[in-house]
């Protein structure tokens, strides 16, 4: 149970070498838009633990749920929970506030799902990109996945946005009622570790939905900045539902110079978000 956006095609395969590398085998490479709402049937198996992650730190932890701007406690748990684990660069972290999905394809729109043309069901973690393709990837690779965004951090990167460091740019609410979903948007420009190719920025959302009363990420949205820019006007503001509100006292901060702090540690949290 989980706790608590076009560059040369060349340089682009570089950048996301780990991404496709991971879902090639799956007979699918997303090109990892715009965010919609949670689609399908979720499950509620949770796969074991792994090794803890060697990725560098950025920034500092200090997202706290009294600082969360959306009036729901659970989820804001949660979302604390992973805006830390982001700035520490804690794969594993994120890894398990996740929820793996079971999409029943005669129920979803296939042209999302392109895994469908030869599937009748899907199992596994959700992956989204900038044009509304879905993916769901097994255990392994989505934490291969989850392994490059959040911990290939490129260190060296500055553009007019700042810095490579992990920016939370807030929070977007989709929906109402209990069918209402919350991303969780963030910036970080991020490398492949194994190429001397520079890195480049890259946009996205984690959408938590509940389950029962939990709230767990269904869908892992990323795509690099430039992409996202020829999907929207303006990808910061515009991703996701919009509306993205920041967390009080931590407001992203997007344009150079940007402060480095010192980490602290990732608060310890009950084994849901609720008790």
């Amino acid at each position: 149970m989980p706790i608590g956006p076009y560059l040369p095609a060349v340089r682009r395969l570089v950048l996301l070498l780990l991404i496709p590398a991971l879902l090639t085998a799956c007979g699918y490479k997303p090109d990892i838009q715009r965010p919609g709402a949670p689609t399908g049937v979720t499950g509620a198996e949770q796969p074991p633990s792994t090794a803890a992650p060697t990725g560098p730190t950025s920034t500092s932890a200090a997202f706290g749920e009294d600082g969360c701007p959306v009036d729901e406690p659970a989820f804001c748990h949660q979302a604390a929970f992973l805006a830390n684990a982001l700035v520490l660069s804690d794969a594993n972290a994120v890894f398990h506030l996740a929820r793996q999905v079971t999409i029943r394809c005669a129920d979803v729109d296939q042209s999302a799902f392109h895994q469908c043309n030869k599937r009748s069901t899907l199992t596994g973690y959700e992956i989204g990109d900038h044009l509304g393709h879905l993916f769901v990837a097994p255990t392994h690779d989505y934490h291969g996945f989850l392994d490059f965004l959040v911990e290939a951090v490129d260190q060296e990167y500055s553009d007019d946005l700042g810095g490579p460091q992990m920016q939370i740019l807030g929070v977007s609410t989709c929906g109402k009622g209990q069918g209402r979903s919350y991303h969780v948007v963030y910036t970080v420009a991020l490398s492949d570790p194994n190429s001397t190719l520079p890195g480049d920025r890259f946009l996205g959302t984690y959408e938590f939905t509940q389950q029962d009363g939990e709230w767990a990420i269904e869908t892992s949205y990323a795509a690099l900045y430039t992409d996202w820019q020829l999907a929207l006007d303006d990808p910061l503001t515009q991703i996701a539902c919009g509306d993205i509100q920041p967390w009080a006292g931590e407001a992203p901060n997007i344009n150079p110079p940007q402060s480095e702090s010192q980490p602290t540690p990732i608060p310890t949290p009950s084994p849901s978000g609720t008790s």
